[in-house]
């Protein structure tokens, strides 16, 4: 994908004007510019910035962290992972062992990732490892637990540093339904989501529907995704019916996980079911496409583009 500074700033916790500062006295990228002339910034180019940025945090001057760190024009170092995946078995091992100092360097690693390749490549593989660990009875509840909460903290603070989007793209509010708890998915499509440009609120697991409907119709998001793993197909659809009925009219209810698969066939203009995040956004930009009038004479979007 692709970011402009501002995102970038957001996403690092570099300040715009000290980034511009490092590029220009070290040479550190050289971003490509848009037709409009702003930079333009690869994933690569942000987990190098991540990088840097976590060794300036440690004392070490930027001079110095450069020559640590290499730069996405010159290739992995011998410390960052050549394999995402390779981390994965290495990461189960040291969760179900509740033992964090052996996580915390495969954790960093990771870190140092483009987040879609941190999702897919490490945590989503990682967590269906220790997932099917628990349902053979290799390993207890509490270990699964404490892995889904270190894995929670990853989650959160990949969407902390995006700045929960912050963008001009759609208003999206995520949230499990009333009595689903299993969030971990739903987070990794709120990644997935903020680092489109969507504007996202967390509202977690099991949220109350009252509540949920209250939030939904006061602030209008254009898009409500709810997750259900657990859950009765047939309440799924009529919770989901609840809260479509407290959106605006423009807006989207999108339904995902097991427990919404079934549904697929029962989908209505206004209520989806998608498998994940880049199914939702794709559908959305085409949604986008096939209700614009014509570009001769269109008035703007008063919140941009359905990506920012």
């Amino acid at each position: 994908m692709s970011y402009r500074v501002k995102t970038v700033a957001q996403m690092t916790g570099i300040p715009r004007p000290t980034l511009v500062a490092w590029e220009r006295r070290h040479a550190l990228l050289d971003p490509q510019r848009s037709e409009a002339g702003y930079r333009i910034y690869t994933d690569e180019d942000v987990a190098y910035l991540r990088a840097l940025k976590r060794l300036v945090d440690q004392g070490v001057a930027i001079s110095e962290a450069i020559t640590r760190v290499s730069s996405p024009t010159r290739g992995l170092s011998p410390a960052e992972p050549r394999a995402p995946h390779v981390l994965v078995p290495a990461l189960v091992d040291a969760l179900v062992a509740f033992d964090r100092e052996a996580a915390a360097p495969l954790l960093r690693r990771a870190e140092q990732l483009p987040f879609l390749d941190a999702l897919h490549e490490v945590w989503e593989p990682a967590l269906v490892e220790i997932g099917r660990r628990w349902e053979t009875g290799e390993i207890s509840v509490a270990q699964e637990h404490f892995a889904a909460g270190v894995a929670r903290e990853a989650y959160g603070s990949m969407l902390r540093s995006i700045g929960y989007g912050g963008g001009l793209g759609p208003l999206a509010v995520c949230a499990c339904l009333p009595g689903e708890r299993h969030d971990l998915p739903l987070m990794a499509v709120a990644v997935q989501l903020a680092l489109a440009g969507w504007r996202v609120v967390w509202l977690g697991a099991d949220t109350p529907l009252p509540d949920l409907c209250a939030y939904v119709a006061r602030h209008g998001p254009e898009v409500v995704c709810l997750s259900a793993i657990t859950l009765d197909s047939e309440l799924v659809l009529d919770l989901a019916r609840t809260v479509l009925g407290s959106a605006p009219r423009s807006a989207r209810v999108v339904l995902g996980g097991p427990a919404a698969a079934s549904l697929r066939p029962r989908e209505t203009p206004r209520l989806w079911v998608c498998a994940g995040g880049a199914e939702l956004i794709a559908r959305w930009a085409q949604r986008d496409e096939a209700e614009a009038p014509p570009r001769e004479g269109r008035a703007p979007r008063p919140n941009g583009g359905p990506l920012g």
